[in-house]
């Protein structure tokens, strides 16, 4: 039997008394993946970054812990150690490109400080290899690429810069630490397969941290469960995923699979709450005599009081400028709306502040749209202060705003950096209904949760609008969520909407747009049949709903 690459034994890290990583044991082979997922919270990160000597300060890690590389035992904070392996035998990919890239030096600059890390000495043959190593990671032109800067690439790129110049100390180990989870279904689907290729001709282990079951099932020749710090089920990809054994592992199966059946969509008569007819929104110009950028082409839509209408597309192609548009939050180039009877038309009369109040927004990220140095209550009490409800009848509706989301009085009293990402977007939701709204907004409210709390947001919305009747503009790029979700779906794609379908008929067999097509086609979803494939030495790999093009044949 072949020694691993890898061996991880018994890892406890602490934090205050608490144990926050509770006795994980891993191996990983040379040429092999192991996918560790898990929800938040859940230790997977922390565990990756022990593998690299790179744990914050104030963590403390138990003397029994063993980390053992290609026969090498390193102690966790043995820095002289780690420092001699870090970007030569193993390497990092973090989840946030654009935060882990420095945007004051060029893309090329950045894998050139790598390479000289590596020892690489002599100039001519670093500029060789950022070039090649570009190359390799499927960037299009990449010596003119070498010479931007981060924010003038696009998310899939910038991950792909962050993998060349992970890969330029040619490790044997790459570590990919939640690598798709803010990207969009086919750059998500581009980037794993890109990294399949990358591990079948450079025979790296690979190490995938991701709470997505679907990247897990494609990449991973087996899996680790993870919650509240231990490891709960391990085994080959396809029969965790397909048979998993731990009640906390078909929890997560079940979320997913829940995505995958598509609720009857509702037939009743409704009166109409929004309409849009021909709208066109521009971006003003950066540049004195420069041009504006038309970001939204000619949309034309209704929204029905009681139903969801699902503004399906990747980043960039114009739904939330849209969204905004809708709820009177940006100027008109051209065409008309008209919400809950007031019409918004170019160089027409804004939006009056007794109908904004009818009309309200829950945003993508709610860390950024609660005011850190506010409690959650005070938060909830400002649109009653707008709405002029006596203070003395504010608490009472707060708490009960609280629980109509699934939280409890007390978390009135926290800020929103003691909730989980789960919380203060039911916070947020709180917040807009309070004003009892009759047009709900919902701008990629999802995008940035685990696949349970992403479940329970959507039954939370469902719910809700049942009992209260809003009409609910849902954008997301999620098209399992957005297909689950909606009673009628529009697809967005360079501004303009292209498909219009029932959610049942957004499938490849029933849709006409290439575009809708393409999208389509890359989504990673599991088939949660039992369905297996072989991967290179004889091991499962879960089956998946791709582009016959997407992964390598194994």
């Amino acid at each position: 039997m072949t020694a691993p690459l890898l061996s991880l034994r018994n890892l406890i890290i602490s934090a205050g008394g608490r144990r926050l990583v509770d006795g994980v044991s891993l191996d990983l082979e040379a040429g092999r993946t192991l996918a560790i997922i898990g929800e938040s919270g859940s230790g997977k990160s922390l565990t990756a970054l022990s593998l690299l000597g790179l744990l914050p300060d104030g963590l403390e890690v138990d003397p029994a812990t063993r980390i053992t590389v290609d026969g090498r035992v390193l102690a966790p904070r043995d820095e002289r150690g780690w420092r001699a392996l870090r970007g030569r035998r193993i390497a990092i990919v973090f989840q946030d490109p654009m935060a882990c890239l420095n945007p004051f030096m060029r893309v090329g600059e950045q894998i050139e400080e790598t390479l000289q890390r590596a020892g690489i000495a002599a100039p001519a043959e670093r500029r060789q290899r950022i070039v090649t190593g570009l190359a390799e990671v499927e960037l299009p032109n990449p010596a003119a690429l070498a010479t931007r800067y981060p924010h003038q690439l696009s998310g899939g790129q910038q991950q792909r810069v962050m993998i060349a110049m992970a890969l330029a100390g040619e490790p044997d180990l790459l570590i990919a630490d939640e690598p798709t989870s803010a990207l969009d279904a086919s750059v998500q689907a581009d980037i794993v397969a890109l990294l399949a290729r990358l591990q079948a001709k450079r025979r790296l282990a690979l190490l995938i941290i991701t709470h997505d079951l679907a990247v897990a099932g494609v990449l991973g020749h087996s899996i680790a469960v993870m919650q509240h710090g231990r490891v709960v089920e391990t085994g080959p990809a396809a029969e965790v995923i397909s048979r998993p054994r731990d009640p906390y592992t078909a929890r997560l199966v079940g979320a997913r699979r829940r995505l995958a059946d598509v609720p009857a969509a509702q037939t009743m008569a409704r009166p109409v709450a929004v309409t849009a007819e021909a709208v066109c929104v521009d971006y003003s110009a950066r540049r004195l005599f420069g041009t504006s950028f038309r970001a939204v082409h000619g949309a034309s839509l209704s929204l029905l009081a009681g139903r969801t209408l699902g503004l399906l597309g990747e980043s960039g192609s114009g739904k939330s400028t849209l969204a905004a548009a809708l709820a009177g939050m940006r100027p008109l180039a051209d065409g008309r709306i008209r919400l809950l009877g007031h019409a918004l038309e170019p160089r027409g009369k804004p939006l009056p502040d007794a109908l904004r109040r009818r009309c309200q927004m829950v945003f993508q990220n709610p860390y950024g749209a609660l005011n850190p140095r506010l409690t959650i209550g005070r938060a909830l009490a400002e649109p009653l202060a707008l709405a002029r409800v006596p203070a003395s009848a504010q608490a009472a509706r707060i708490v009960a705003g609280l629980n109509e989301v699934g939280l409890d009085a007390d978390h009135a009293m926290r800020y929103p950096h003691q909730l989980s990402g789960g919380q203060r977007q039911r916070a947020c939701i709180a917040r807009a209904l309070l004003c009892e709204p009759e047009v709900l907004i919902c701008d990629e409210v999802i995008s940035a949760l685990d696949m349970t709390v992403k479940v329970q947001i959507l039954d939370l919305l469902k719910r809700l609008q049942a009992e209260r009747g809003f009409a609910m503009l849902f954008v997301g790029h999620d098209i399992e969520a957005v297909r689950w979700i909606s009673d009628e779906v529009l697809v967005m794609h360079q501004g303009r909407i292209v498909e219009r379908c029932r959610p049942e008929q957004l499938e490849l067999s029933a849709v006409r747009d290439p575009y809708t097509r393409r999208l389509l086609s890359a989504r990673l979803m599991p088939k949660f049949d039992g369905a297996i494939v072989e991967k290179p030495g004889g091991q499962p790999r879960l089956q998946v709903s791709t582009a016959a093009d997407c992964l390598p044949a194994w």
